[in-house]
C-alpha cells in the first residue's frame, strides 16, 4: 500500500484542479501515486496517467496549461500551488473548495517520525479556471510575502524535493526523514507575526474586531504584559506563526467566486439560498483563521490519535486513515469525497489538540535502576541542567542522561464546540471539550532497548444536561431535564468511557458552596446511582470531590498537592504504560477524569500536577530523584503545560487559560490576577458576540449540520444543538404534559403535537412565540405551555370540543426579516375559535394549593395587537375567544435528525391538525345526535396575518432592532 503523499502541486486546469505529487514521476507511479483531477463544478474525482517520461516529455502542468484557449493568459502563467498536504473538500450549496495546507511547522519527533502543525492553509475554489487560478495566486503571494517561520527549512518551501511520499520502502532519502530532533530552539515572534490565536482569538474574538489591525496581541508566554526569562528560555513547541489577519481576509474573499454569484446555467441548475451566499465569505474566512490556527496537527508516518504503543505490523501497511481513532479524525467529513474515490495517497488526517516536546538532561551520579538498587537504597539525586548550562567540573564523578518528554492533547469531535454554546452531555453520552492528553517519556532517540513511558489523562464536562448563559460573568448553572434523562446520559458516559480506558477516577474540581454547588451534588447523585446499579461492567466509578476554590484560597494553588496525595493509591494502582524493546512491560489500567465547569483553568493545573507526579515517579524508577516543585532547573515542565492548558483553553473559550502563571511559575501574584481579570473580560466578549457563528461553522465543517444551519442562523442569529435529539425532547414533552393534564381518565389521547404559540393568550403576535404542547382527545383540546428545561407544565388551557365554533389555518407571517420568514409556504398556521364555557378550564402550576384560573385574568391589554375580528364576524362585544398556533420548521439543520424523517410540508401538518380536531368534534356530535345530520365543515382556509399585513405591521423599531443584532453576531 503506498504512503501519503508529502508534497504536491495543485494546478488549475482548463477541466479542473489537478493534485499532481511533488517530484520524481517515474517514482511516483512505481509506488501508486498518481495525479488525480477534481472537476470544476461536477466535484467528481479521477485519477490520471501520469506522463511517458518527465526528460523527454512536457510536465502534465505544462500539458494542461497548454490546453487553454487563449483567454486568461495572465492568469494561466504560474498558476500552480505547492502544498504538503490536502485538508479536505469543503462544500456549501452548489460551491466547492478545496483547502489545501500551504505551510507547516515540525514540532516534535516520535520514533524518529516528524510531527507537524499546521500554520497556514490556502482555500481554492471549484467554480472555474479563473477563479481557481486567482486564489493560487494569491496564495502564492502572500506566502512570497512571508518569512520562513522558525524550525521551517528551505526544503519546505523549496519546489525541488527530495522525495515526495511517505512510503517507507522508497529508495532515496525522505526530506522529512533527516529531520529526527524536535526544534532546539523556543519559537519566538514578534509584534508584527502574530499566531492566528493569539491574535484574532485571544485577544479580541474570533475575527471580527479588529480586522484589519495586526498590532495587537499577546505573547503566548507573556504574563501580566512581562516576558520572564524562564519564557525566553523556553523550549516549548506550543508557540507557532501563523498569517497576518490582512492576508487572511484577502486570500479567503479572492477564494469565493467573483461576488458569489453563479452563473445564468449555473442558477438554472441549482438555486442557492441568499443566507448562504451572504455568509459564505464569512464561512471561508473562519475555516481559513481556524486551519491556520496551530492548533491542528498531522503527521505522515506516525498515528497521532492513539496513545503510544507496540505498532501491529498487520495495520502498519493500511492506508493511515483506516488506522486512526474516528473520535480524532478531525477532518473526516471533509475528506468525505476522497475517502468515496479511493485516493488514499490524498488522504491526511488531522488532529486538533496540542503537541509539545522538550529534551532535558539530567545530571547525577552513576544511577542504578530501581530494581538494581538494594531495598532502602535512595536513587540519585538528580540535577536538571538548564537550557545552555553545562556540567559542573566534577562532572568526571557525574553521569548525564538525555530524555525526551512530549505532550499530545487530543480534542474529541463529539460534541465539539464552544464555551456556553457546548456545555454538558449529550443523548449519545459524549461531553463537551472532552480531551485526552498523554505525557511520555524517552529518550532523544527513541532506543528501543530503553523505556518509555506514556500516561493519558482526560478532561471533559459534567455529563448531565446544564448550561450556562454567556451574558454574566458568573452565570449560574441551569439544570435540564429529568432525573431518569440524566442519569441515562451519565451512566452511557463513563460506560464507554470504562470499555476504552478500564477504571475510572473522576475528579470534580468545582465549588461545594454557591452556583456550582446544585451541579456538583446532581454529579455525586448520579455516580452513587450508578455504582448501586452495578457500576461499569462491574467497576465501581471513584469520584473524589476537590473544592479548588476553598482549598488554594488566597492564590495558594500548591495545595492542589493535597489531592494528589489523596490519591496516590488510585494513582499507584492504574500505573502507566511501560514498553521496552517492543515488548509491553506494564499497561495502565485506569484514568483520571478530571474536570471543573469549564474544564480549562482548575482542571490543567491538577492534570500539570499529576503528570508532575508521574514524571518523578518514572525518573525515580530510572535511578533518578528530581524535584519538580522546588528545582527552578525544571521550570521547563511548567511551561510545557501551561502552552498544552493555553491551547486546550483557546480552542474552547478563545482566550488563553487563566491561572497560567502559576501553572508556568509555581508562583501566584497580583499580576497573574490582573492578567486573568483581563482573559475573563475578553472570554466575556466571545462568549456573547463571536461564539454563536463559530459554533456553526464548526458544526458544519464536521458534518454534524447541513447547509440549513445558516438558515437557522440568518433567522434566530444561533443554531441548533446537534448533540441533542429534538425529537425525544418533544416526544417527552408530550407524554410528560399528557399525564399532567389529562385528569379524566376515560378521555382518549388522539393526538400530540408540538408547535408554536404567541407569548400571550388570545393575541396572534406576543413575541416572542413560544413553542407548546397541543393534546387533542375525545373530549377536549389542550394548549400546554411547557417548560423545556425542566420538564414541566407550567400551564394549560382546555377547550371542550362542544365550543369550539371555527376552524383557520393558512399563511401566518410574523416577522419579515428574513426571506425564510416571508416564505408563505413554510410559514402557515392555525387559529381554533370558541366560545367561553364552563366545561373550558385554565390552570396554572403555582407551586401552590390555588391552580385554577379565570380564563380573563390571563388578558393583557392588546389595543396594538393584531385581532381577528376581521373574520369572526366582527361582534363588537363577544364571548368569543381565539387560540392561535403556528407550525414548527419541518426540517432541521441536524443531519442525523433529517435523515430519519420523512418530508412533509408545514401546510400538509397543519391541515392534518384541524382535520383530526374536525374529526373529534363530528364523533362528539354523532353520539349526541341518533339521525344523521349533513353540517357544513368549521375548516377554513384564509390567511391568518398575510405577508402583505405583516409588513405593514412591521415598524421601523423592529428593523432597527434586527440590524442592530445582525450587525453584533452575524
Amino acid at each position: 500500500m503506498p504512503g501519503l503523499v508529502r508534497k504536491l502541486l495543485i494546478i488549475a486546469a482548463v477541466d479542473g484542479l489537478i493534485l499532481q505529487p511533488h517530484g520524481n514521476a517515474q517514482r511516483n507511479a512505481s509506488n501508486g501515486h498518481h495525479a488525480i483531477q477534481i472537476q470544476y463544478k461536477t466535484r467528481k474525482i479521477s485519477s490520471l496517467p501520469p506522463p511517458s517520461s518527465p526528460s523527454t516529455g512536457p510536465s502534465l502542468s505544462e500539458d494542461k496549461r497548454e490546453e487553454g484557449d487563449g483567454k486568461n493568459k495572465e492568469l494561466k502563467k504560474d498558476v500552480e500551488l505547492e502544498a504538503h498536504g490536502i485538508v479536505g473538500l469543503l462544500s456549501v450549496a452548489s460551491y466547492s473548495f478545496l483547502v489545501s495546507i500551504t505551510q507547516r511547522e515540525q514540532v516534535a519527533q516520535i520514533l524518529g517520525k516528524p510531527i507537524y502543525a499546521v500554520t497556514n492553509v490556502a482555500i481554492i475554489p471549484l467554480s472555474s479556471q479563473a477563479d481557481a487560478s486567482r486564489a493560487i495566486l494569491q496564495a502564492q503571494e502572500n506566502l512570497s510575502g512571508g518569512e520562513l517561520g522558525p524550525g521551517e527549512t528551505a526544503s519546505d518551501t523549496s519546489s525541488d524535493a527530495s522525495s515526495a511520499t511517505s512510503d517507507g520502502a522508497e529508495s532515496g532519502i525522505s526530506e522529512d526523514q533527516t529531520v529526527a530532533a524536535p526544534p532546539a530552539a523556543s519559537h519566538k515572534r514578534d509584534g508584527s507575526v502574530s499566531s492566528i490565536v493569539e491574535d484574532v482569538i485571544g485577544k479580541k474574538g474570533r475575527f471580527t474586531v479588529n480586522w484589519f489591525s495586526r498590532q495587537w496581541g499577546l505573547g503566548r508566554n507573556n504574563v501580566a504584559g512581562k516576558e520572564t526569562d524562564v519564557d525566553k528560555e523556553s523550549d516549548s513547541v506550543g508557540t507557532l506563526p501563523g498569517p497576518e489577519i490582512s492576508d487572511v481576509k484577502e486570500e479567503a474573499t479572492t477564494a469565493a467566486p467573483e461576488g458569489v454569484v453563479p452563473s445564468k446555467e449555473e442558477a438554472r441548475e441549482e438555486h442557492t439560498p441568499d443566507e448562504t451566499v451572504a455568509l459564505m465569505p464569512k464561512l471561508l474566512r473562519y475555516t481559513k483563521l481556524l486551519f491556520a490556527s496551530n492548533n491542528f496537527f498531522f503527521s505522515y508516518d506516525y498515528d497521532l490519535t492513539r496513545r503510544f504503543s507496540v505498532e501491529d505490523p498487520i495495520k502498519a501497511h493500511a492506508p493511515l486513515h483506516t488506522r486512526v481513532d474516528p473520535l480524532y479524525f478531525w477532518n473526516k467529513h471533509l475528506m468525505s469525497s476522497l475517502l468515496e474515490a479511493g485516493v488514499h495517497s490524498f488522504i491526511l488526517p488531522l488532529m486538533q489538540g496540542f503537541v509539545g516536546q522538550r529534551q532535558f538532561s539530567v545530571t547525577a551520579p552513576e544511577k542504578k535502576p530501581q530494581e538494581e538498587r538494594e531495598p532502602g537504597e535512595p536513587a540519585a539525586e538528580g540535577k536538571v541542567l538548564g537550557e545552555t548550562q553545562k556540567a559542573e567540573s566534577s562532572e568526571k564523578v557525574l553521569e548525564k542522561h538525555d530524555y525526551l518528554l512530549t505532550l499530545i492533547s487530543r480534542r474529541s469531535i463529539m460534541r465539539p464546540g464552544l464555551r456556553y454554546l457546548r456545555r454538558g452531555v449529550d443523548d449519545d453520552g459524549h461531553t463537551a471539550n472532552t480531551v485526552e492528553t498523554e505525557q511520555i517519556l524517552s529518550t532523544p532517540s527513541w532506543d528501543p532497548s530503553r523505556k518509555v513511558y506514556s500516561l493519558l489523562q482526560l478532561r471533559g464536562s459534567i455529563p448531565i444536561y446544564f448550561s450556562q448563559s454567556p451574558y454574566s460573568l458568573k452565570p449560574v448553572p441551569v439544570l435540564h431535564h429529568s432525573e431518569q434523562t440524566n442519569q441515562l446520559a451519565f451512566n452511557q458516559h463513563f460506560r464507554e468511557l470504562s470499555k476504552r480506558y478500564g477504571k475510572i477516577q473522576a475528579v470534580s474540581l468545582i465549588d461545594k458552596h454557591g452556583g456550582e454547588a446544585k451541579v456538583g451534588e446532581m454529579y455525586d447523585k448520579y455516580a452513587k446511582s450508578l455504582n448501586e446499579g452495578g457500576g461499569m461492567d462491574g467497576s465501581q466509578l471513584r469520584l473524589e470531590w476537590f473544592d479548588f476554590h476553598t482549598e488554594c484560597r488566597g492564590m495558594k494553588f500548591e495545595n492542589i498537592k493535597k489531592l494528589v496525595d489523596s490519591l496516590e493509591e488510585t494513582l499507584d494502582e492504574y500505573g502507566e504504560t511501560i514498553i521496552q524493546n517492543n515488548d509491553i512491560l506494564r499497561k495502565q489500567t485506569g484514568i483520571v477524569r478530571t474536570n471543573c465547569m469549564d474544564c480549562l483553568d482548575r482542571t490543567g493545573v491538577a492534570q500539570c500536577a499529576f503528570g508532575g507526579r508521574a514524571l518523578e515517579r518514572e525518573l525515580l524508577s530510572e535511578g533518578i530523584s528530581i524535584d519538580l516543585h522546588g528545582d527552578s532547573s525544571t521550570q521547563w515542565f511548567n511551561i510545557l503545560w501551561a502552552d498544552n492548558g493555553d491551547a486546550i483553553s483557546k480552542q474552547y473559550s478563545s482566550t488563553a487559560a487563566l491561572k497560567g502563571d502559576y501553572t508556568r511559575t509555581r508562583k501566584r501574584d497580583y499580576r497573574g490576577a490582573l492578567n486573568d481579570f483581563g482573559l475573563t473580560m475578553s472570554r466575556y466578549f466571545n462568549n456573547i458576540v463571536n461564539d454563536y457563528f463559530s459554533q456553526a461553522c464548526i458544526d458544519y465543517l464536521l458534518g454534524n449540520v447541513s447547509m440549513g444551519v445558516f438558515k437557522e442562523f440568518e433567522m434566530e442569529l444561533q443554531s441548533a444543538d446537534p448533540g441533542i435529539s429534538v425529537q425525544k425532547l418533544r416526544q417527552n414533552a408530550i407524554e410528560t404534559s399528557c399525564k399532567i393534564v389529562i385528569g379524566d381518565q376515560r378521555e382518549e389521547l388522539l393526538g400530540g403535537w408540538t408547535i408554536l404559540t404567541p407569548r400571550q393568550p388570545n393575541t396572534l403576535r406576543t413575541l416572542p412565540f413560544e413553542e407548546c404542547v397541543l393534546l387533542l382527545t375525545d373530549a377536549a383540546v389542550y394548549n400546554c405551555r411547557f417548560d423545556w428545561n425542566t420538564d414541566k407544565v407550567l400551564s394549560f388551557e382546555r377547550i371542550d370540543l362542544k365550543s369550539i365554533i371555527r376552524i383557520h389555518y393558512g399563511t401566518y407571517i410574523t416577522s419579515v426579516m428574513t426571506d425564510i420568514q416571508q416564505d408563505e409556504k413554510r410559514n402557515v398556521g392555525l387559529v381554533i375559535a370558541y366560545r367561553d364555557a364552563d366545561e373550558n378550564a385554565l390552570r396554572v402550576n403555582t407551586r401552590s394549593l390555588r391552580s385554577l384560573f379565570s380564563q380573563d385574568a390571563q388578558d393583557r391589554e392588546t389595543k396594538n395587537e393584531w385581532d381577528i375580528a376581521s373574520w369572526l364576524k366582527g361582534e363588537k362585544k363577544t364571548t368569543t375567544r381565539f387560540m392561535a398556533f403556528k407550525a414548527l420548521p419541518v426540517t432541521s439543520s441536524v443531519t442525523v435528525q433529517n435523515r430519519n424523517n420523512l418530508a412533509v410540508s408545514e401546510i400538509d401538518a397543519v391541515r392534518s391538525i384541524c382535520v383530526e380536531i374536525e374529526r373529534a368534534m363530528m364523533a362528539i356530535e354523532e353520539g349526541s345526535s341518533p339521525g344523521h345530520v349533513e353540517k357544513k365543515s368549521v375548516i377554513e382556509e384564509q390567511d391568518i396575518i398575510s405577508l402583505d399585513e405583516a409588513k405593514k405591521r412591521t415598524g421601523y423599531l423592529e428593523h432597527l432592532v434586527y440590524d442592530f443584532k445582525k450587525l453584533v453576531w452575524a
